[in-house]
């Protein structure tokens, strides 16, 4: 396997800190998935969450891959780290999360 991943300085909010303990999150994994994560612009966040078809090929298969796996974590303009929660389609409601807004809002001014 390859070198452990190298954990990055991010500030935390109280709610991150909260929120992490509460679900759980591992710091290792936090840092394989700041390390190796998507980064997507949406609801005025940025959304970081691991797409296992965009590790290197060494971290694929790895434990840390697949415990990554669902996490998506938030963090503010200010790259602090706000809150962290786990989705199934984590991918998926990322990408839909700008259209359904949207689409709210267009049936609220009707």
């Amino acid at each position: 396997m390859c070198c452990p991943v190298q954990p990055r300085a991010f500030p935390l909010t109280r709610h991150f800190i909260e929120r992490r303990a509460r679900r759980q999150l591992r710091e290792d994994v936090l840092d394989f998935i700041l390390e190796f994560g998507a980064r997507a612009r949406a609801a005025g966040m940025t959304h970081v969450t691991v797409l296992e078809r965009d590790l290197p090929a060494a971290w694929r298969h790895s434990s840390l891959a697949r415990q990554a796996r669902g996490w998506i974590v938030l963090l503010s303009d200010q790259e602090r780290l706000i809150t962290c929660y786990r989705r199934g389609d984590a991918s998926r409601f990322i990408r839909r999360k700008p259209k359904r807004r949207m689409s709210d809002t267009q049936v609220q001014r009707a």
